[in-house]
């Protein structure tokens, strides 16, 4: 008798990113969803569903006109699970009534937050769903006080609920507001706002492992005393944050930023750079910038946050690794060598495949967005286009304003393309296989691990 064939890891955690969207989809289509009292079409439905659990922000519906007050709460709630994991609140509620945690369960926290060890992994979930609990806690409060004191006419229950939304959409990524049409571009100039989503957009983007580590990093020790991994995604993430400001600054002084004061020019220049890592936020319209600030941003949201975290893209330490590869070539090297530790080269191959796999199915939804959308009232230009298909995979939910206007194809391609990006395409391509082919590790001098998608 044939033994019944139990999910893998990836397959676990593919389902239950489908059924978040499913869930979503039908809630969201219910007639009091909608303030028009009359239900969104299940295309709709489904997209914002799929942007939500993906935890990334672009809508084809504006988020605080359209929905009412239970149709933004099911939207914060697949943030809340896509961002963290709906197998991550499910174990979290078991650990909380003392059930046991099965070995396969495990096994699929293992691989959704890319960890090289299968030990810990409850203490892992617990310390996931406390630090969230308590950065969106304060975030909410910051932004509450925010919210308040803005001049915006918001009573203090719609400044709560503001601050609330926020604070989980920013933590996790997604870019969902409910302030109007335009982003957060009324809050322009507000340090407060901007300040704390800043924030919030770049903890949740380090990724947990590395809030962790933090965490419990004294200032008396030495920057060595850090892994390899932490070291290498807060020095990547502070090298793109400033290059970011700087290079959106230059490019922009005089042209979306130019009706701006001096220090609201690299306030705004700031955002702009933090939010591109997969966050979606806006406070200048992004169909202002120039093509070459367009083309920049591309390349940051592809780029996007750390792995184990909330953001979406190649993740930091992809390109860490690749950088570190070229430059071990050019100089000669036949490995790559960190901090007095070589790092395996299956992890090279690993940054490579994820590299090209994202770049191929960006370089697939700009050709099928390029005949979907030819006849669109829109007009996207290619660079648009581009645009809007990376900030999908990457799963940032910023768009120069052709999202409103996608045909119906263009809607399930840019779904198509949160998913993957959500999911990473190697996980994607993991859980559709049949064959599952054991990794065989050669032990070799003292090496260092780190983790990668």
């Amino acid at each position: 008798m044939k033994k019944p064939r139990h999910l893998s890891a990836p397959q676990a955690i593919l389902l239950s990113f489908a059924a978040m969207i499913v869930i979503g989809t039908g809630l969201l289509a219910l007639p009091w969803a909608s303030q028009s009292g009359q239900s969104v079409s299940l295309l709709d439905a489904f997209f914002t569903a799929t942007s939500a659990s993906c935890v990334t922000g672009l809508v084809v519906v504006n988020t605080m006109q359209h929905w009412t007050w239970f149709g933004q709460l099911v939207i914060l709630a697949l943030i809340q699970l896509g961002g963290i994991g709906f197998i991550t609140v499910v174990t979290g509620a078991l650990i909380i009534f003392r059930q046991r945690i099965g070995l396969r369960q495990r096994l699929t926290i293992q691989t959704m937050f890319s960890q090289s060890s299968l030990g810990g992994m409850t203490r892992l979930v617990w310390q996931v769903l406390r630090y969230t609990a308590v950065i969106e806690g304060a975030g909410a409060v910051l932004l509450t006080m925010g919210f308040l004191t803005a001049n915006r006419g918001y009573t203090f229950v719609e400044s709560v609920w503001y601050g609330i939304f926020h604070a989980i959409s920013a933590f996790c990524n997604a870019g969902f507001d409910l302030v109007g049409i335009n982003s957060l571009a009324e809050f322009q100039g507000h340090w407060l706002i901007n300040l704390t989503v800043m924030v919030l957009i770049t903890l949740g983007g380090l990724g947990f492992t590395v809030l962790h580590e933090l965490r419990h990093f004294k200032a008396k020790k030495h920057w060595r005393r850090l892994s390899i991994h932490t070291r290498l995604v807060c020095g990547t993430s502070a090298v793109l944050v400033v290059a970011g400001t700087v290079l959106f600054a230059l490019l922009e002084w005089h042209g979306a930023l130019g009706h701006l004061a001096t220090p609201q020019k690299w306030l705004a220049a700031a955002f702009e750079s933090v939010t591109l890592r997969t966050a979606g936020f806006a406070t200048i319209d992004q169909s202002q910038l120039t093509p070459l600030s367009q083309l920049l941003a591309t390349g940051f949201m592809f780029i996007g946050g750390s792995p184990a975290g909330t953001a979406g893209g190649v993740k930091t330490i992809t390109l860490a690794l690749l950088v570190a590869a070229v430059s071990s070539g050019l100089h000669g090297h036949t490995g790559i060598v960190i901090a007095g530790r070589r790092l395996p080269l299956a992890l090279v191959q690993k940054a490579l495949a994820v590299f090209f796999a994202l770049f191929a199915v960006i370089v697939m939804a700009v050709l099928i967005l390029h005949f979907s959308e030819a006849g669109n009232s829109f007009a996207p230009t290619l660079m648009e286009t581009i645009f809007e298909a990376t900030s999908a995979t990457g799963t940032v939910g910023l768009t120069t304003g052709l999202t409103p206007f996608l045909s119906p194809i263009g809607k399930v391609t840019i779904a198509l393309c949160m998913f993957i990006g959500r999911l990473s395409p190697l996980t994607l391509v993991v859980a559709l296989s049949l064959r599952q082919n054991a990794d065989s590790h050669i032990i070799d001098y003292p090496a260092a691990n780190v983790i990668i998608g």
